[in-house]
């Protein structure tokens, strides 16, 4: 089994980028992968509440939801939760320190950035 981490670190607000990402993690699954989704940096703001569809936005709403499903790690950097003091998030994520972070990366062997 391949360990694979897929990190989103851009702000979801003025691409398609993350809501891509989460749909190619979506993919990987098909796999015989370990997969874990690492939200750090501007990145975290994709786990807020919003309404992409508004701006004719990608969602990401059915791919999250899939991955809980299919029990795919997703995590949030406390650090970059913290740096931003952001209001309660819209999933429930594992939430891991930037050394834990750090180390769940040396530990992977493909790491997808975003």
């Amino acid at each position: 089994m391949k360990r694979v981490a897929v990190v989103i670190r851009k702000s979801p607000f003025n691409t398609s980028g993350n809501s891509e990402a989460l749909r190619m993690t979506v993919g990987l699954t098909l796999g015989d992968n370990t997969i874990a989704v690492i939200f750090r940096d501007d990145g975290v703001y994709t786990l807020l509440p919003s309404r992409p569809d508004l701006i004719g936005a990608l969602g990401i709403e059915k791919h999250v939801e899939t991955l809980q499903l299919l029990n795919v790690r997703l995590i949030a950097e406390s650090e970059s939760l913290n740096e931003r003091q952001l209001p309660p998030l819209k999933w429930d994520v594992e939430r891991l320190a930037r050394q834990d972070v750090a180390q769940l990366l040396a530990d992977s062997e493909a790491i997808l950035c975003y």
